[in-house]
């Protein structure tokens, strides 16, 4: 017979530790900022940052986690933690990957600039 008790293993398995959200506050947080101030840099909406935040398991795009990325200005190290919380890596073989990995590891985390060269490479801007 199915059971919809669950033990509090099991529950401890689902904690929201290092969820996509947990490191996306977690960040904004660590460098003193505000919450309007990353998702206003990472061209993300109000609404869409708050059900992030809501939503702890919510599936983001991978595009919407490299913006937060970029607009946190993190480490290549940083920024593949939080690709990885959301389900996603930096891939060397994906043009627009290799992009985006070139203007974190040159610290360039200018929106405006990152799009110059996603279209330059004839890639969709952010």
């Amino acid at each position: 017979m199915f059971t919809t008790q669950q033990s509090s293993k099991s529950k401890k398995q689902f904690s929201r530790a290092g969820t996509f959200a947990d490191l996306l506050v977690g960040h904004v947080r660590e460098r003193g900022g505000r919450a309007s101030s990353v998702y206003g840099a990472a061209r993300i909406d109000r609404r869409t940052y708050s059900s992030i935040i809501s939503h702890p398991f919510r599936a983001v795009s991978k595009r919407t986690a490299i913006q937060f990325a970029l607009a946190l200005r993190l480490t290549r190290k940083e920024a593949d933690r939080l690709l990885m919380a959301a389900g996603y890596a930096l891939s060397p073989s994906i043009p627009e990957d290799i992009v985006f990995a070139d203007a974190i590891a040159e610290g360039i985390y200018d929106m405006f600039k990152v799009s110059a060269r996603l279209e330059a490479h004839g890639m969709k801007p952010v």
